[in-house]
């Protein structure tokens, strides 16, 4: 028969075992920790260029092993370009490329299937490309040129909206409009449907309307002869663009014309498939390797279409002059609008000078001047765009003037702040402009106001 341990004897023998077993939970701990972080080099470690041959077979692969090589690809081009570039210059270049991805994969693969269209809102917060305006919203829908779609629209806060139908010209390959409607809504919260139909290409089927009343715009006239005014604000507004044989994009553009609070439109697009051959049981969609590949095509295309423009503006640096030469491969890229009349070039400033900017205040709808960076991505600074907007803009009895430089102009002149860019673009908007002549650039010292003066007397009355 046992006998109980005397009292100490026993406490010294369960002291002894929770520090064994605190000693195994350490042990444990630490080894866990080791494992982790070992884990964690060697799952870094393994990460490496598979063979080719992986993607053989597959279509969807081979789509996939393309998007990835072409932002190699397109990595190692610009580092080969400039192998003395910076680490600050080379990752605001790898920060564009990575946003661009981004846009490609949303708007191509993850919503590019034509059949079940959705929007894509281009510059999304962080991601911006081709030649963005900080006072816009851009979206756009894949669209299949057999297939009719209805549009659905409540109108945010936006001061105009813009529908364009592109097409690609059966030449040369670059987009071209095929159809587009503008509308001013007349209150926030408007709502719009708009029907693309499959049809013949025509001229563009608006006409627009201005009031006497401090050159204010009403809404453009539609294809069924009303404007949103006549309209009764209980139901809506009906709208029609054409489709023709190749259009394969619908671009949404919104201008806010003043910095208030902006609220985007809501949009939507529905498919309406009208093919006897489809049973009501299936359900058509666009293959990956499909949709994979417009992504892939699209990242090469805008980037080297970006890099091309940029390079040709820049040999005519300082001047709206147009370039000599540009290369045709990639401008096709770019999506023109017809509300839009662009002017601008490339400003490359050495400390102390500027590009002063001039030209006769349009008669639009809105306008805008806006720096961009090499990669016509309009430049922010503290969370602010570095743009001027017409009403921003003073008005010297029918004329203007902006000065473009990191230092500041003689006190009285509208500036924009390069924000320690040495070269970039500027971008000039003129929105539903009944009257616009291009605007003209110069360089100039900035700590030299007596070339103004003389600018002003008789340079100006050039223009």
């Amino acid at each position: 028969m046992s006998q109980a341990q005397p009292e100490p004897q026993r406490r010294n023998s369960i002291g002894k075992h929770l520090a064994k077993f605190a000693g195994i939970i350490a042990a444990v701990i630490i080894v866990a920790s080791i494992s982790y972080t070992l884990g964690s080099f060697n799952a870094r470690d393994t990460v490496s260029r598979p063979e080719m041959s992986w993607a053989l077979g597959s279509a969807a692969a081979i789509k996939t092993s393309d998007l990835s090589i072409s932002l190699e690809h397109a990595a190692n081009v610009i580092r080969q370009r400039d192998p003395d570039m910076s680490e600050a210059e080379l990752a605001k270049a790898y920060d564009y490329l990575s946003e661009l991805l981004a846009a490609s994969v949303e708007m191509h693969i993850a919503k590019g299937d034509p059949f079940r269209p959705a929007f894509t809102n281009w510059m999304s917060d962080y991601r911006k490309f081709l030649g963005d305006s900080p006072d816009a919203v851009y979206s756009t829908a894949p669209i299949n040129a057999g297939i009719e779609y209805e549009i659905e629209i409540k109108a945010g806060s936006a001061d105009y909206l813009g529908l364009v139908v592109y097409d690609r010209s059966p030449l040369t390959g670059w987009n071209r409009v095929a159809d587009s409607v503008s509308v001013i809504p007349e209150t926030d919260n408007s709502d719009f449907r708009i029907q693309l139909t499959v049809g013949p290409n025509h001229d563009v089927m608006q006409s627009r309307v201005t009031s006497a009343d401090n050159n204010k715009f009403t809404a453009p006239v539609s294809d069924v002869s009303e404007t949103t005014r006549d309209r009764p604000s209980s139901s809506p507004q009906r709208l029609a663009l054409n489709i023709t044989d190749g259009s394969h994009m619908l671009m949404v553009r919104e201008y806010f014309f003043d910095s208030g609070p902006r609220q985007p439109s809501s949009l939507k697009i529905t498919a309406l498939v009208k093919d006897e051959a489809v049973t009501t049981t299936e359900v058509r969609s666009t293959p990956y390797e499909t949709r994979a590949e417009n992504a892939v095509n699209f990242f090469n295309q805008t980037w080297q279409g970006s890099l091309a423009l940029a390079d040709a503006l820049n040999t005519t640096a300082n001047s709206f002059d147009r370039p000599a030469t540009v290369s045709p491969d990639f401008v096709g890229i770019f999506y023109p609008t017809p509300d839009n009349d662009y002017h601008g070039g490339a400003f490359s400033l050495a400390p102390g000078e500027a590009l002063i900017v001039e030209g006769k205040v349009p008669t639009a709808a809105f306008w805008s001047i806006t720096l961009q960076n090499h990669w016509m991505q309009s430049i922010e600074a503290n969370g602010q765009a570095v743009s001027l907007t017409g009403n921003q803009i003073t008005n010297r009895q029918g004329k203007y003037r902006v000065w473009i430089s990191e230092t500041a102009p003689p006190s009285g002149e509208d500036w924009l702040d390069t924000q320690g860019e040495t070269k970039g673009l500027v971008a000039i908007r003129y929105l539903l402009a009944d009257t616009a002549t291009s605007p003209k650039a110069t360089l100039h010292e900035v700590n030299h106001p007596v070339e103004v003066s003389n600018l002003n007397q008789s340079e100006l009355k050039s223009l």
